[in-house]
């Protein structure tokens, strides 16, 4: 297993046990349209991007700009990867497996 595959692998196993422990996410989760994995993280994704943009921004406007490029580095541009393996399980969720 490569490098980038274990840390997609490590991103979606961390997302999915945050969201799965919390019931309004979990709900969240299982009201999401879509039936098809592209559709689910495509959507994910949208929203993890808006999510990191906005701590960036916040970081960068209490503590300083540094750390704000420290923090976008760290939170923005993932990949599809972690999104279609949280999509996937979210669509085994919505199937009740």
């Amino acid at each position: 297993m490569d490098t980038v595959t274990s840390y997609a692998e490590q991103f979606a196993n961390d997302w999915l046990l945050v969201a799965e422990n919390d019931f309004d996410s979990y709900r969240q989760l299982l009201d999401m349209e879509g039936d098809s994995v592209s559709a689910i993280s495509d959507q994910l994704r949208q929203e993890w991007e808006q999510l990191a943009e906005q701590v960036k921004e916040l970081v960068e406007e209490n503590i300083s700009p540094i750390a704000g490029l420290f923090i976008s580095q760290m939170l923005q541009g993932q990949a599809s990867t972690p999104f279609d393996l949280i999509a996937r399980r979210v669509l085994e969720l919505k199937e009740g497996k």
